[in-house]
This record gives structure tokens, sequence and C-alpha cells, in this order.
């Protein structure tokens, strides 16, 4: 999410021994609100999706069981139009945080896209191709990491519109004909199918099973992040916290991926997994334009 200019945690002035485990230090990545929104987030995600999908497949093996184990067809249709009343108010939060903390000029915007980007997108593919030696130097979110946050804003106004039409199908049958609603049930399907394959095999990949932050990433429930693990990932973020003195520089000569950094035990097959995972986006990229722009044209 994007962020409000916060103070970073005091890194403490390490001794010379300690110099060598970069890992064992952390600094403030996500503050308090940040984190909120995202585990009401992630709750309301979770509950859309549960439900959601258990209502869709009632037919298969599966979802009869779990709809029983919500209390029943009534009790899982209540769930998720609460889940998604919460995905509203999130969102809805969100912009009013940011809204609130630009107008106190506290916000960094940096999850806005920009040319680097593109550059590093690029530049990624290339060096998980083995056509590039070393890889892209990211700041403080990557190119992949703003996809998925513009992809929520996305998927909030494709299920949310939708969503609400097909709550409300008398009002929304007033205003368009049968057809939209038709087409709107079907983009509410496949628009969760779709945030199912990004958060299962996109960003809970890269923030719980990913060797070097599994079990879980600290980020989303401490909001610290190693500096190990900020240099690896994040070198140009490190470099601006150095600059203005949010780091003793003692710590950014330690960065120099000590032998016994867990990052750098994984640097050598890191790359394999990021084939993966690029293959993994350009299938969930391709199913959405497979199913979208079909219906635009139409």
């Amino acid at each position: 999410m994007d962020d409000v200019d916060t103070r970073a945690a005091d890194v403490p002035a390490a001794p010379a021994g300690a110099l060598a485990r970069p890992e064992e230090i952390f600094v403030e990545r996500w503050n308090l609100q940040h984190r909120l929104q995202h585990l009401a987030l992630a709750v309301s995600m979770v509950g859309l999706l549960t439900t959601g999908l258990s209502i869709k497949y009632a037919y298969t093996g599966w979802a009869p069981r779990v709809i029983a184990l919500l209390g029943g067809f009534r009790s899982t249709l209540v769930l998720h139009k609460a889940s998604a009343v919460l995905l509203i108010l999130v969102a809805l939060y969100h912009l009013g945080f940011l809204l609130y903390h630009w107008r106190r000029g506290q916000v960094t915007w940096s999850m806005r896209p920009t040319r680097k980007d593109a550059l590093d997108a690029v530049h990624h593919a290339l060096y998980l191709l083995g056509l590039r030696r070393d890889p892209p130097r990211f700041d403080r979110y990557s190119y992949l990491e703003k996809f998925e946050y513009l992809a929520i804003f996305w998927g909030m106004v494709v299920m949310g519109l939708s969503g609400l039409a097909l709550w409300f199908p008398e009002v929304a049958g007033r205003l368009a004909g049968r057809w939209v609603l038709d087409a709107l049930r079907v983009v509410h399907s496949n628009e969760a199918f779709v945030a199912l394959l990004s958060l299962a095999f996109g960003h809970f990949f890269m923030a719980h099973f990913h060797p070097a932050v599994f079990p879980s990433s600290p980020v989303w429930y401490s909001g610290r992040i190693s500096l190990a693990h900020l240099a690896e990932e994040h070198p140009l973020e490190l470099e601006r916290l150095a600059e203005a003195g949010r780091l003793p520089s003692g710590w950014v000569e330690a960065l120099g991926r000590p032998a016994g950094d867990p990052c750098h035990r994984l640097r050598g097959w890191r790359r394999a997994l990021g084939v993966v995972e690029l293959v993994i986006y350009s299938a969930i990229f391709y199913y959405l334009l497979l199913t979208f722009i079909p219906m635009l044209l139409a």
C-alpha cells in the first residue's frame, strides 16, 4: 500500500562483531496503520473467496461441506455480503487515509508507477533468463509489488460494481438490460478466480513460502524488515535511509552479503524461483486478457 512518511525505528550502532549479522537487525517498513489496513483487507478477501467460491461451485463435492461448516447457504451468503462491505470500507478508508496525509504533505507516492518500473521489468526478465549479470535494484517497492497494489484497486472496482449489481438486481435491471446482469455475473466470478490465482501463486509465495522469508515475512504483523532482506530486495531504499541519517553508516558498508546471510545462500537458485514467478504472473495476466477483452469488444 502507498506510504506515509514516518520515522523508521532506530537502528543501534552495533559493535564490530555484530556487523556480520545484519539479518538480526530490523527497521520499520510498515507502521501500525499499514498493518491494520492490510489485515482488514486480508480478512475481507479470505471471506469473499471462501464464501463466493463455495456458492459458485456448490454442485461439487467440497463446496457443500464448506457451506455446512459456515452454517448453511443463507449464512454463507450473509458472510459473503459482510466481507464485501468490509472490503468497501477498507477501500474508502485507505483513500481517505491517503487524502488526509496528502493534505499534510506526508504521502510519498512510492507505489506510483514510473519509467524505471518498465525498465526494471525488462531488466528483471533478462536477468531471470540469464542475459543480465545482476538483478535490477529496486527502491521501496518493486514493479511487481506496485502491480499487485494497483491490481487491488482494479479488482475492487470490478468486484464492487458487479457485486452491487448482483446484490440489488432489481435496481440494476432497471438501469440496464438482463444481458448486463448476466455479463456482470461472469465478470464477478472470473475476477474472483483471477484474484485467487494472484494471491495463491503470487502474493502468498513471495510473502510466506519464499525460502528467504519462510514461513512468513514479518512485515505484515510486526512491520519490520531485516537489513539483510532490505539490502537484497530494496537496495535503493537502504541507500536512501542511510543518506537521510536513519541508518548508522557502518551498517551500509557491512551489508556486503556476508557468508552467513541466508539471502546470500539463496541467491544462486533465486533466479529459478523468479522464472517460476514470472511464468505465473504472465499466465494470470493472459487469463485476465482472455476473459475480459472479448467482453469489452462484444
